[in-house]
């Protein structure tokens, strides 16, 4: 695997995109300080998961975001993305992966593999084991020296584990100690719900079984009822069919009344469009004289025109006559011009030849200057060259002796860093002791809160013995809920049925809706089925109506006729249709002023129905008055003389003539009209019903949530209890831990103290070392500024002649634009002519035109004569046609007054036809009352075997017991003392006590999986640790050889050893680094000089890679702190580890850059923004 390319955009410095591609081998990164090349680890850090801001040199996380300059704007976002070319070390299908980090000012943070949203966590998987990490030893800073050999024994290992690959198992063994507490926790919870399971299953059986005793004995009284009221439906039954029959028999003679009042309407229909047809016809005939008029006015018109025309043509002569003289005189004007513009051509060509002789001239001058200026150029470049290559000489000297002085400031600075450091020890020292004061104390307080959580873990247990029961609760006002939605789905379900099998019709009514024939399709349906009535108004239009509610609406009469042939023909009875094209509907009387309190209105106007079938409405109802009460209704019906068929809210009703009915009636639920309304009424409330259901649902969830919480709260106490527990241990140990490290950090504070001594004697070495350097420096800056004059006396020469050459170049400018002037000159001469010969061409075009409008002219007087003559013979043509269309007008006037008076007499013939069928209507209406009662009998009886049984009535006849009512009857009562003496009975206990025995065999198969998932998990990480431990002895003890070896060869001697701190214990173990420097003895980490602390932790990198090669390796001025004796030894290791690591090296000592294959320079070229240029050495070389 290869790292191959960093983007960074918004990065700290980097507010412009920079891209960096990295090559196999060393990359070294180099610039000024502040110039922002240690930003480059800081984002590859950041991008592999770094969450320490801290680690990224800054204190908050927005640091990293570009902050603005004083030329530059912050940034809102910052992102950096890894470009790597896999080769199958990261575990995903692709060739190439990219990792991308984004970072925006309101802290919102997202991370991408491959441009696909995923988590920190997915990154650290991708990379666990892989050498690659943010915490792990692939990225070295300065600062991570120190972390490095200053971290506990037992934080140091995590880079061991890294090497020897087993971080995800480590990961993987968090994630199952994880869910094996989980497991444990889930355990006891469950074993808690399955024993208050097994309180409550026994009562519940015995509910149960009385339960099942009960439904035993109600089934049957059921079927003792139900065939009680299937014979009762029977018999009601067989009485209204033998009363719709001879109801029948009358409505047909009503509808024989009926068809002749509609052919006396016909008729009047008829004349009426006849009239129309005469009236449109008198008016087309208008028309047409009006249009002839009009010709007649418009030619008059024109006439006058065309005389008009006549007396306007002499002038229009004139003018043409006055504008042929105008163009003769500018034509004269054009020619005169012509010349003149000629002759100036001619003198412009002489002026242009003259000045083209002399810049050819000056030219050949210009080049002799030239020639002899690019020859002082030479001389002045060859200078130069020697100039600069004695300055680099100068930059060498200069550069030995800032090496010089840098080194003498380094000897200075560690020197200082040894006064730092004992300054630290000793802070240290106090921190220790500090620390041990403040352990003592917390060790104190956490006894005291062991002592607080046993008290609340006893509050949360009664916290969840109230959860329990109002869980209880909730369970049961549900389970009412969901028997209320049972009962009404079951209602709905039969008035649906009986809706859809035309249920209280009529037998013949229901033979012709139930037809499957070809007529069928013209049937628009019972009366009853097609409007739609009002609750308040529903009594008063069921009586208006009566037995008109199962007449049979058709689209005509064709259909009306099939449908009476087909009852015939099946002996299905007799039906009433109201075929729509042949209804006539009669006008209702107006109401007379001051005689009309209590008038609800006309009640086909109190009716909704399809505008289809509003005729068949207001044939039936248009006449009928609706009333409020009876009073009323009868002071209306005197002050109109008893003519009014009048209905009140209360279904009394008053005939004309004076006919009075009335009296009790039942229930309304049972209505035709009702029915409908019902089944949306019963619609609606199962809707707030479900609705209610599903909110106790919620509710039931709600209770089993606290519930859940309630054992949640109680095990996080114990888990927060348990956690004190431990931390007390924990304290205990810390504290004995302490005593030994303030020991041993008063052992490193002598050491210090005798490092300090040594470094005073290679002091004075660099110091002389220093001086040497500055006179070679002082040397080579003289033979430098030689070299300076002597250029500058060439340079001074060559300006003299340039300024010769200026001059002339100046001279032939002028003389170039005088050209070009004087040939502008003759260039707009030659447009001015060209102008002034097209201005004669087009006056000779405008002349001739002029005489052409003369010609015209005399054409168009001809033609003005001829259109005279067709005029006025148009004229009297037209009078003539105008005459004989008034004649004709006036015969058609007399045919319309003809057909008005046959209109009159077939009024008369209508009247007399509606007062038979009047006189039939009320014979038909004494007989609907008794076959409403009737109707409303075997309703109410619907009703009860729907709301009891869902069944319709012949269901239930199908449904009844054989035998003598009586003996049912007594049976029923002896089943009714049964039934009273279980007492109350949960009707719910069945099912009940079903679901709790499925929830604790659920439970109980889920305690089992549990217990087998918890010996899984046990076994696994038993499993895992057993070959963490082998995988980390062989690298332990292999990355010790590598580091014993690479120590020796870095130092020149010495020893280096690594040590397990507990090998029993070799998981947990902390790890020790001894080292020996050559001819001194064994010291502690903290002694050693910033150089060779940096050499040991370079030792430990390297034993690392010889152990585990990494895809690529980071490393952040790490060379610092080295002399150039080891920088170089340091550039040799790098190019002997390159051949399997990719190293990216961010450095300024020379020893390094010597050995790297390409470098990249960070520069600031504006204030805050960072810059990058590369260089490929191989291609310099």
């Amino acid at each position: 695997m290869q790292l191959k390319r960093l983007e960074a955009y918004g990065f700290k410095s980097f507010a412009d995109k920079i891209t960096i591609d990295f090559d196999q081998g060393i990359t070294a990164i180099v610039g000024p300080n502040g110039s922002g090349k240690s930003n480059i680890t800081d984002a590859i850090r950041w991008v592999l998961g770094e969450q320490n801001v801290r680690n990224l040199r800054g204190t908050k996380a927005e640091d990293i975001i570009f902050t603005g300059s004083a030329s530059r704007k912050p940034l809102g976002v910052a992102e950096v993305s890894l470009f790597f070319a896999n080769d199958g070390t990261l575990p995903v299908d692709f060739r190439e992966v990219v990792v991308t980090r984004r970072l925006y000012r309101s802290g919102e943070s997202e991370f991408y593999i491959n441009r696909s949203r995923c988590r920190l966590k997915d990154i650290y998987n991708l990379f666990a084991d892989t050498g690659i990490g943010h915490d792990g030893m692939s990225i070295i800073g300065q600062n991570r020296i120190d972390d490095i050999l200053n971290s506990r024994p037992e934080d140091r290992r995590a880079f061991f584990e890294e090497t020897a690959g087993i971080t995800k198992y480590r990961n993987r063994k968090r994630e199952s100690v994880r869910k094996l507490t989980d497991t444990e926790n889930n355990l006891v919870r469950v074993q808690d719900i399955i024993h208050e399971i097994e309180n409550q299953l026994e009562p519940l059986a015995r509910h149960a079984e009385k339960t099942r005793i009960y439904n035993g004995l109600n089934e049957e009284y059921q079927r003792c009822k139900l065939t009680r009221l299937a014979h009762d439906y029977a018999k009601e039954a067989a009485q209204k069919q033998e009363n719709d029959e001879k109801l029948a028999s009358l409505r047909d003679d009503a509808l024989a009344a009926e068809t002749a009042v509609q052919a006396v309407a016909a008729e009047k229909e008829r004349l009426g469009k006849e009239i129309i047809d005469l009236e449109r016809a008198l008016k087309e005939q208008a028309e047409k004289n009006e249009a002839l008029r009009q010709k007649m006015e418009g030619a008059a018109q024109e006439l006058a025109k065309l005389h008009e025309r006549q007396d306007q043509s002499d002038g229009a002569r004139q003018k043409i006559l006055d504008r042929r003289q105008e163009l003769s005189h500018e034509i004269a004007q054009a020619v005169a011009d012509i010349a003149r513009l000629t002759e100036q051509a001619s003198q412009h060509k002489q002026d242009l030849a003259l000045l083209d002789e002399l810049l050819q001239t000056e030219r050949a001058k210009e080049k002799k200057l030239a020639k002899r200026i690019h020859e002082e150029e030479d001389k002045a470049r060859a200078l130069q060259k020697k100039r600069e290559e004695q300055q680099t000489i100068w930059n060498a000297k200069q550069q030995e002796f800032a090496l010089a002085e840098r080194d003498l400031q380094n000897g200075t600075d560690g020197q200082e860093d040894r006064e730092r450091e004992l300054a630290q020890a000793k802070e240290k020292l106090a921190e220790l002791e500090d620390l041990q004061t403040r352990l003592t104390a917390d060790l104190q307080a956490t006894v005291e809160t062991i002592q607080a959580g046993q008290r609340q873990a006893k509050d949360a247990e009664a916290e969840k013995n109230a959860a329990v029961e109002a869980q209880q609760a909730a369970i049961r006002q549900f389970n009412d809920t969901v028997q209320q939605v049972k009962s009404g789905e079951s209602k709905l379900q039969f008035l649906v049925k009986m809706q859809q099998a035309y249920e209280g019709f009529g037998k013949s009514v229901k033979a012709v809706l139930k037809a499957n024939e070809k007529w069928r399709s013209g049937v628009a349906g019972a009366v009853a089925e097609l409007i739609d009535v009002p609750k308040d108004y529903i009594t008063a239009v069921e009586v208006a109506l009566g037995g008109n509610l199962q007449n049979v609406v058709t689209q005509d009469t064709d259909t009306a006729k099939a449908a009476i042939t087909y009852l015939k023909r099946e002996r299905q009875g007799r039906v009433t249709f109201l075929p729509l094209s042949t209804l006539v509907v009669r006008q209702p009387q107006s109401i007379r002023e001051g005689k009309s309190d209590g008038v609800v209105g006309w009640a086909n106007t109190l009716v909704k129905v399809d505008s289809q079938y509003q005729k068949a409405v207001d044939f039936l109802l248009s006449r009928t008055l609706v009333v409020d009460t009876l009073d009323n209704a009868l002071q209306i019906a005197k002050a109109h003389e008893q003519r009014l068929r009048i209905v009140t809210l209360t279904g009394e009703l008053l005939n004309p003539g004076g006919s009075l009915s009335g009296g009790s009636r039942q229930h309304a639920e049972a209505s035709f009209l009702n029915r409908s309304g019902e089944i949306e009424e019963l619609k609606a409330k199962l809707a707030e019903l479900t609705e209610k259901q599903q909110e106790l649902k919620q509710s039931r969830a709600a209770r089993e949530q606290e519930v859940t919480a309630a054992e949640n709260k109680q095990l996080e106490l114990q888990k927060e209890l348990q956690a004190q527990h431990i931390r007390k241990a924990e304290l205990n140990t810390n504290l004995e831990r302490l005593g030994e490290n303030l020991t041993e950090q008063k052992e490193q504070i002598g050491d210090l103290e005798q490092a300090m001594a040594a470094m005073q004697e290679t002091f004075a070495k660099l110091q002389e070392k220093k001086v040497l350097a500055k006179r070679a420096s002082a040397a080579a800056e003289a033979q430098y500024n030689e070299l300076a004059r002597q250029e500058a006396e060439i340079r001074e020469g060559l300006t003299d002649i340039e300024q010769d050459a200026d001059d002339l170049a100046q001279y032939i400018h002028d003389r170039e634009v005088k050209r070009a002037t004087l040939e502008q000159e003759a260039m707009g001469n030659r447009q001015f002519l060209e102008l002034r010969q097209q201005a004669k061409a087009n006056s000779e075009n405008a002349l001739r035109d002029n005489e052409r409008e003369e010609r015209d002219l005399d054409s168009s007087l001809a033609d003005s004569v001829d259109r005279l003559k067709v005029l006025e013979d148009q004229q009297r043509a037209w009078q003539d046609v105008y005459d004989e269309g008034q004649v004709s007008h006036d015969g058609l006037y007399k045919q319309r007054m003809d057909k008005l008076e046959a209109g009159q007499a077939a009024d008369r013939k209508a009247h007399e036809a509606a007062q038979k069928r009047n006189r039939l209507q009320e014979a038909i209406q004494k007989h609907e009352v008794a076959d409403n009662k009737l109707q409303m009998h075997l309703e109410q009886l619907q009703e009860t075997i729907l709301a009891d049984y869902g069944l319709t009535p012949e269901r239930a006849a199908e449904e009844a017991m054989e035998g003598d009512p009586a003996e049912i009857r007594s049976q029923m009562q002896s089943l009714e003392r049964k039934l009273k003496e279980l007492g109350p009975v949960n009707p719910n206990a069945l099912e009940e006590y079903e679901e709790l025995s499925k929830r604790h065999d659920f439970m109980e198969k889920q305690a089992g999986d549990l217990n087998s998932a918890k010996e899984d998990l046990e076994r696994i990480l038993a499993d895992m640790d057993e070959a963490m431990t082998k995988q980390f002895k062989e690298a332990f003890a292999q990355i010790q050889v590598y580091f014993a070896d690479i120590f020796v060869r870095l130092f020149g001697g010495g020893k280096a050893e690594l040590k397990l701190l507990d090998e029993e214990d070799v998981l947990n173990s902390g790890v020790d680094i001894l080292v020996t420097l050559p001819q001194k003895k064994r010291q502690n980490l903290s002694a050693l000089s910033g150089g060779e602390r940096a050499l040991t932790v370079i030792a430990l990198l390297f034993s690392f890679l010889r152990y585990r090669p990494s895809p690529f390796s980071v490393l952040d001025e790490i060379d610092a702190p080295l002399d150039e004796a080891n920088v170089v030894r340091f550039g040799s290791f790098l190019k002997e580890f390159a051949e399997n690591t990719q190293f990216i090296v961010v450095t300024h000592r020379k020893g390094t850059m010597e050995a790297v294959d390409t470098l990249y320079g960070v520069t600031i070229e504006d204030a805050g923004v960072s810059k990058i240029l590369s260089v490929k050495i191989d291609e310099v070389e």
